[in-house]
């Protein structure tokens, strides 16, 4: 049989069991899948239902592919990429429990969805940029809505790979094909049969084996006394919606030839260009208005907001309050520099094929400038409270928050002067700062540092 057709026929066959699969690991509500352990005088709590399933998904997604683009496809450095983070963000949020880490877990279960469907789309080579780009939120709306959805019918169609071949003026395959399986289901029955026959005969004869079989039976008995038919019911049934979902972002992206993708993203990059209708001048003059009202603010709190760098806190104040005020506002603002960036280049003509004139690339570059100030005056605050207070899961993910953005203003900067976007790179950084983070975040918990 064709290596392709097997790849098929299993990726359909496995459609199912991943749904039921991901119902019954990412929905557990009780600890069946945790271990606990201890290293030195630290302890962690490891949750391996997450990274299971998105080695599952890695899995039957390699199958499908290869099924619909020929069992001898290789694996690309993009496409393991994706998938090594996908499957670290899960992992990553398996581990730890407690205040320090609330809320983590939901952003890492929320980051490997992301990873998951995005792993998808570069697989198959149809991301709307022919590469991780601008396009990134489009690529995946696409993924997530356009691709899964459409998708539906493919789990009933693709079952056609289970026909057998007929050649022409061939009539008679079909009756002695329906034979073939009636006469193997006759043979597997007869062959449980005699097997059960022959174990309860050994049994009879050697004790090791009765004591074997009946453990064995009272461990069935026990677990299928403990089985709650409702929920397994439950989970069946909301498992075929998922299928469907699942198989058909497989399916239908494995399908793609990447050129209704091109069609996209041409089609987005006209309204691009139609949406730049802001005249450079009133550009120039809003983004100023940025630049002047941030340098009057360091002028006025300078003193104040570098005082994390020396470990100066102002008389009266608690170094705890001196370290939280003011924290997240910064962080805030760096971010909306990066959204006044953003409405820049999505609106204003003062840029011509990433082109930037010198007026706008003055104007950025300050403002990119003014936002890495931020990020690092926030940087030394949270590090001010760490070197005082020690450390956490939440305060170290704060100064990944902060690290990212100040990478972000950096690269928008080269983006600005090169006319090359760096877009990618940003993309890149995000995730695996943010995996690495998690994990040392975990580790340092796991040792009581």
């Amino acid at each position: 049989m064709d290596k392709k057709v097997i790849f098929q026929r299993l990726g359909i066959l496995l459609a199912y069991p991943l749904a039921y699969a991901y119902i019954r690991l990412i929905f557990s509500f009780t600890n069946d899948f945790v271990v606990w352990g201890n290293i030195g005088q630290g302890s962690f709590r490891f949750n391996y239902a997450y990274p299971v399933f998105a080695l599952l998904f890695i899995i039957v997604n390699e199958i499908v592919r290869r099924g619909r683009r020929g069992g001898s496809e290789k694996l690309d450095h993009k496409t393991i990429f994706w998938y090594a983070i996908t499957f670290l963000a899960g992992l990553t949020a398996t581990i730890g429990e407690g205040r320090e880490f609330e809320g983590l877990e939901e952003v890492s279960v929320f980051a490997m969805h992301l990873s998951a469907v995005y792993s998808v789309l570069v697989s198959n080579n149809i991301l709307l940029g022919g590469k991780t780009s601008g396009f990134i939120p489009a690529d995946l709306i696409h993924g997530f809505y356009v691709k899964a959805f459409a998708g539906f019918p493919n789990f009933v169609v693709d079952w056609k790979c289970f026909a057998k071949p007929r050649t022409e003026g061939d009539e008679t395959t079909a009756p002695g094909h329906k034979k073939g399986i009636f006469g193997a289901i006759i043979f597997v029955m007869i062959m449980g049969v005699l097997m059960i026959i022959s174990v309860a005969l050994m049994s009879s004869i050697d004790e090791d084996i009765r004591y074997f079989f009946e453990n064995f039976s009272d461990m069935l008995n026990a677990y299928l006394g403990n089985l709650r038919l409702e929920e397994i019911f439950a989970r069946c049934v909301f498992a075929i919606p998922v299928c469907f979902y699942l198989y058909g972002l497989m399916s239908r992206s494995a399908k793609s030839d990447g050129a209704r993708e091109k069609r996209v993203a041409s089609w987005l990059l006209r309204v691009r260009g139609k949406g730049k209708t802001v005249s450079a001048t009133l550009v120039y003059i809003a983004a100023g208005i940025f630049v002047a009202a941030y340098i009057l603010f360091f002028i006025k709190r300078l003193t104040y907001m570098l005082g994390g760098f020396a470990g100066d806190v102002p008389d009266g104040m608690l170094v705890s309050r001196y370290a939280q005020e003011g924290f997240w506002q910064m962080v805030g603002i760096a971010a909306v520099n990066l959204c006044v960036y953003l409405a820049i280049i999505l609106l204003g003509r003062s840029d011509s094929d990433g082109k930037f004139s010198l007026p706008a690339k003055i104007l950025v570059t300050l403002l990119m400038v003014e936002t890495i100030a931020f990020a690092v005056i926030a940087m030394s605050k949270i590090g001010l409270y760490y070197s005082i207070y020690g450390y956490t899961p939440k305060r170290i993910l704060a100064m990944w928050a902060t690290m990212s953005l100040t990478f972000a203003a950096v690269m928008t900067i080269l983006t600005v002067h090169q006319g090359k976007p760096h877009f990618r790179a940003g993309v890149i950084f995000t995730s695996a700062s943010y995996i690495a983070i998690c994990i040392l975040s975990a580790v340092l918990v796991a040792i009581g540092a």
